[in-house]
């Protein structure tokens, strides 16, 4: 059971449903598209609200998560900074009929492999440019790395060994 979080940020996160169809089935195709932040997200229980529809697909917005940051979980927010792509992670169940609900999200790299191993659908998108100051500030409080430490090498060669 993890403590309080020190971190409370308002999200709402946008996915993309797209039906394929072939040679009569269909499949459903779900991508996240973006993380977004602010106080209008904020609305308590996560809601669908339909963005844009087409032949394309449709994207749909969901309000009322949030971004929760944890001190023991500060070294695996460093290692997303750090890393490659630094992401945030929606993490989602799957409904009946294919249709997904955004249940968190996440900057815990461990936490959304987590989910995937427990059969959760988890899309990785680029953290927002309002958010990633204050993930860097949390993790510059709350996690130091640990000195690198230098190796003696073992002397292998002949000299120095008695015979």
């Amino acid at each position: 059971m993890r403590l309080q979080p020190l971190v409370s940020i308002p999200l709402g996160v946008v996915l993309a449903r797209k039906e394929i169809s072939r040679s009569g089935w269909a499949l459903v195709h779900w991508e996240g598209i973006a993380v977004l932040a602010g106080q209008r997200f904020a609305a308590g229980q996560a809601r669908r609200q339909l963005l844009h529809s087409g032949e394309d697909g449709a994207q749909y917005l969901w309000d009322g998560l949030r971004l929760e940051l944890y001190r023991d979980a500060a070294e695996t927010y460093w290692y997303n900074l750090t890393g490659g792509k630094p992401s945030l992670f929606i993490i989602c169940s799957e409904e009946e009929g294919g249709e997904l609900l955004p249940i968190a999200v996440t900057a815990d790299h461990d936490q959304s492999t987590s989910a995937v191993e427990a059969d959760y659908k988890v899309f990785g998108v680029p953290i927002p440019p309002e958010v990633l100051p204050q993930i860097e500030e949390f993790v510059m409080t709350h996690f130091k790395p640990e000195p690198k430490r230098k190796r003696r090498r073992e002397n292998l060669s002949d000299e120095g060994q008695n015979h």
